[in-house]
Formats: structure tokens, C-alpha cells, sequence
């Protein structure tokens, strides 16, 4: 191992020894000395036992350790020599432990408690599914506030409540894309160095220490340190995700072929057949599609995979993939039925569900309408993006929009693709419109209001908050204005949309 001036200030620092560097602290020691008032040699480190009289060397790549407590006498100085040298072994003993290790098939939790050894703070490594794949005892009990030890929580999930609040971090999912060591600080000011694990540029995990209260940042030889271990964790994690991957479920059969027949449509229909009933599911049994997208959609990719756990967690019957920034859930409503359970029971009990997860997780979702043959999933997705488009402009304040809900909307959207609502709205209200706007009357609003009423006058006039007479003699002055056929259903509906498309009230 190359072992850094930087390294052996840190560590005999931990001893309690008095100590400073000077020089370069990404200096690589090969030999150790005395210092003699003489130019350093490159990748030495010299050892002074008299700081006062002792300066900074000017050449790059060497470095001088200033014993503060020594008392210049020769005999002290090697002892401190000494003393340096038996860092320098502790540290090249701490790798060779290490690599045994990782050469003896050991698991996260045997190798990250060799690693903690040398480190001043608690340690954790989780991947982006928020498994934690080791963390030290103290990391459990200081940190997550969970009494629980390192050899238990091996291939955990994370406290549900620690996850949330990491979900919900930006800072914490923003670091994802870093390609070296970095600090962010959580929601209660704790400050945490980071070092991700990335595979061929895909982000996979992450090595974290827990700074103590009041520290701003590692020191430089404790960072070096961090940097090695983590490099040894990292052949550990390719070698185990090649033999075990914890997020398989997420590659599954199920999973591929809905995120297949879903995103793309082009499952052939034996195809689904074959899937779905290895699973214990029929092609028609009763589904439901459910799309999530997120405020900070760039940054979530780093928990996705999580996030489609926590999804299965709460409907047994139910697989979830991400893509492009957005969640996507299938749920089988008739295998997730409770017993004695009705369609509309188990449905309200899905809404249930999601809610829960939308409120811890800040997202938000389009519900396209439940369907009782699978190949219609891909129809049913794309009304999960209308639902989320009109709901969106109509109750933007909601947690989730269900297409049932904007049907309407979506068929007035379609009547003025082509043309602008004043051209397909009927001409008798276009006529009461202009009329309004010329004499100022509200001819336009009781004609609608009448005909929302099922023409009831009396319960028209009571929601214009006039008299029954009045309202009757500004019907009798409408029907001398224009010509409407109230018995035709078909010019009921179409005076109906007009006033949609016209946003008359």
C-alpha cells in the first residue's frame, strides 16, 4: 500500500500524540528520518523533535512530522522514529487483513468491521435500493437510533423512517452523480463524507461516515484511508453483485415482460399468457396501472429501485419498475383481494396504499382505470400520463389524479385540436355570448345553469340567487333571442360542451 504523510499524521493524531505536518500530505513515504536543517529527499518523511527550528521543505513530494511534546534530545528523537514507523506497519497491516479478507470469500459486514478500525467515526455501506449491505454497531445505534448489531443487519433494508429521510434529501440524491469523496450535510445539520461505487458509470452504492457532532470534515489522512477501503469494497460489491445482485426482482420475468408489454407494447399475447401464469396470474384478471413522477425527477434514479420496493411491500400482487425519471406500477387487483374482499374494496385499499406512499415520498401519480385483460396495459398507461396532464391544470394541489376523473377534459381537449372553442360552440350560445357581452345581460350563464339543472327552473334560479319569476322572464327573453329545441338530447349535450369549451359557469 502507498502509504501518505497525511496517513501517519492522522493516526498517531488518534494516539494523542501532539503532532504536526508540514509539506506535502499526499507525500508517498518510502523512507523515514531525522531531520537535519537540509533540503528533504523526495517521499521522505522527516521526524523533528524540535519544531521551533524546523522549516517547511520546499521541495514537492516530502514532508516533516513536528513532534510538539519532544524535548530535542537525541535519544527522544528515535523513539519518535520509532513510533512512525510503527504506523507506517499498522497501516500495512490493516491492508494485508483487508485483502486476506476479500481472497477468503468474506461477506460486507467481516470486511467493513476489519476497515473500521482505523477510522475515528461510524461507518456504514448501503446500495441505491437503500439495502444496507454492512454498517458498524455504532453506525446502527448513534446514527439510525436502532439497537441492532452489524452482524444481524447484514443485507437489511434501512429503517423505514431513515429511508424516508434520505429519499426526501436532495442533497443526498444529487451526490449520486459525484465521482469523488464529498460531504453534504442532513435536515439537522450532521455533516457526512460520502464516496460512491459506481459500475461502468452506473451508480450502485455508497460508503458513508458519520462525522462526529460539531466536525466539519475528515482529516486529510483519515480521507486517504477512506479512499483505500473503499477501493477494496468495490471489488467486493462487483464480485457479489456477479453471484448474488439484491435488486434480481427488479430483472424477473414479471418485471420484464410488463415493463415490455407497458412501455413498448409489443408482448405477443401467448407470450403474456406463458408469463403471467408461471406467477399464479390470469391474463384477465382485474389490473390497475399507476404512474409516479417526482419534484426532483433528475435525482431520483439514485433510490428508484427502493422506492418499487416499498411499492411491492404494499400490494403484495404487484411489480414496479422505473424509467425516464417516473415509477411505474402494475398491480393485480384480483390476486391482492383479502378475503370476502370486494373489487371496490380492494381498489379503495390500493388508493389507500399509494396516498401513503405519495405523502412520505413527495411524488405524485396519474391512475389509469382499472382493466380486465392485460393487453390492454399499454392503453391503460398512456391515460396514467393523461391523468397527471389534466389533473395537473384542474387540481394541482392533489397527490394523485385518476383519468376516470378527466375524461371530460380529455374529450374537450380532442374537440379543439384542430379548431378554437368559439368555432364547434353551438350558435345559439355564441349568439347569447355576444348579446351579454353588447348589453351586459348574463343570458349565456342562466341558459347553462338551466340546462345543468336538468331544466329546473326552480332549482336553477335558487343557484343564480334570483327570484323564480325573474328567472323564468330571462328564459322567455332567451327563447326570443335564439332558437333551442330543449327535447333534443343531442343539442342538450352540445350547448353542454360549449359551455365547457367557453368556460361559462
Amino acid at each position: 500500500m502507498l502509504v501518505k504523510a497525511a496517513m501517519i499524521e492522522y493516526l498517531l493524531a488518534s494516539r494523542g500524540e501532539r503532532v504536526t505536518l508540514v509539506g506535502d500530505p499526499d507525500t508517498t513515504i518510502e523512507h523515514i528520518c531525522r531531520y537535519q536543517h537540509q533540503q528533504a529527499k523526495e517521499n521522505t518523511l522527516s521526524v523533528s523533535n524540535a519544531p521551533s527550528k524546523a522549516k517547511a521543505p520546499r521541495r514537492k513530494g516530502s514532508a516533516i512530522l513536528h513532534w510538539e511534546d519532544a524535548n530535542g534530545e537525541d535519544d527522544s528523537l528515535f523513539d519518535l522514529i520509532e513510533a512512525t514507523y510503527e504506523v507506517v506497519r499498522q497501516i500495512d497491516a490493516w491492508e494485508t487483513a483487508l485483502l486476506h479478507a476479500l481472497l477468503s470469500g468474506c461477506t460486507f459486514s467481516e470486511l467493513l468491521n476489519l476497515g473500521r478500525k482505523l477510522f475515528s467515526c461510524p461507518i456504514a455501506y448501503f446500495d441505491r435500493n437503500l439495502i444496507v449491505l454492512a454498517a458498524s454497531d455504532d453506525y446502527w445505534n448513534d446514527v439510525w437510533g436502532v439497537s441492532q448489531t452489524a452482524k444481524e443487519s447484514s443485507h437489511t433494508q434501512l429503517p423505514a423512517s431513515r429511508a424516508a429521510e434520505l429519499v426526501e434529501d436532495i442533497d443526498y440524491l444529487r451526490a449520486a452523480e459525484e465521482q469523488q469523496g464529498f460531504y453534504y450535510e442532513n435536515a439537522w445539520h450532521r455533516i457526512y463524507y460520502g464516496i460512491n461505487t459506481f459500475d461502468d458509470g452506473e451508480y450502485l452504492a455508497r460508503l458513508v461516515f458519520a462525522l462526529p457532532e460539531g466536525a466539519s470534515a475528515l482529516h486529510q489522512g483519515e480521507e486517504l484511508l477512506a479512499q483505500r477501503f473503499h477501493e477494496l469494497l468495490c471489488d467486493l460489491h462487483m464480485r457479489f453483485t456477479v453471484n448474488a445482485d439484491v435488486t434480481s426482482s427488479r430483472n424477473n420475468a414479471l418485471h420484464a415482460m410488463a415493463k415490455s408489454a407497458i412501455l413498448d407494447g409489443n408482448v405477443s399475447h401467448s407470450k403474456m399468457v406463458e408469463t403471467l401464469s408461471s406467477y399464479g396470474w390470469s391474463i384477465d384478471d382485474n389490473y390497475i396501472v399507476v404512474r409516479l413522477v417526482f419534484f426532483e425527477g433528475v435525482h431520483w434514479d439514485s433510490v428508484s429501485a427502493y422506492l418499487c420496493e416499498v411499492l411491492e411491500r404494499e400490494m403484495s400482487a404487484s411489480c414496479a419498475f422505473s424509467s425516464d425519471n417516473q415509477i411505474v406500477w402494475l398491480a393485480n387487483l384480483s390476486k391482492s383481494a383479502i378475503r370476502k374482499e370486494t373489487p371496490d374494496q380492494t381498489l379503495e385499499r390500493f388508493i389507500k396504499s399509494l396516498v401513503t406512499v405519495l405523502r412520505d415520498y413527495a411524488c405524485k401519480a396519474g391512475i389509469g382505470n382499472p382493466f380486465r385483460d392485460f393487453g390492454q396495459a399499454r392503453a391503460r398507461y398512456l391515460e396514467t400520463a393523461l391523468a397527471l396532464e389534466f389533473g395537473q391544470i384542474r387540481n394541482p394541489h392533489h397527490w394523485y389524479h385518476r383519468f376516470g376523473d378527466y375524461t371530460l377534459d380529455y374529450l374537450l381537449a380532442k374537440c379543439c385540436e384542430d379548431l378554437s372553442p368559439s368555432q364547434v360552440c353551438h350558435p345559439a350560445l355564441a349568439r347569447l355570448i355576444e348579446h351579454d357581452r353588447v348589453h351586459g345581460t348574463e343570458f349565456a350563464r342562466t341558459l347553462v345553469r338551466y340546462l345543468r339543472c336538468s331544466q329546473n327552473t326552480t332549482h336553477a334560479a335558487r343557484e343564480l340567487f334570483i327570484h323564480r319569476t325573474s328567472f323564468m322572464r330571462r328564459m322567455d327573453q332567451i327563447k326570443a333571442l335564439v332558437n333551442i329545441d330543449f327535447s333534443d338530447s343531442n343539442t342538450v349535450l352540445h350547448l353542454l360542451l360549449s359551455a365547457r369549451l367557453m368556460e361559462i359557469d
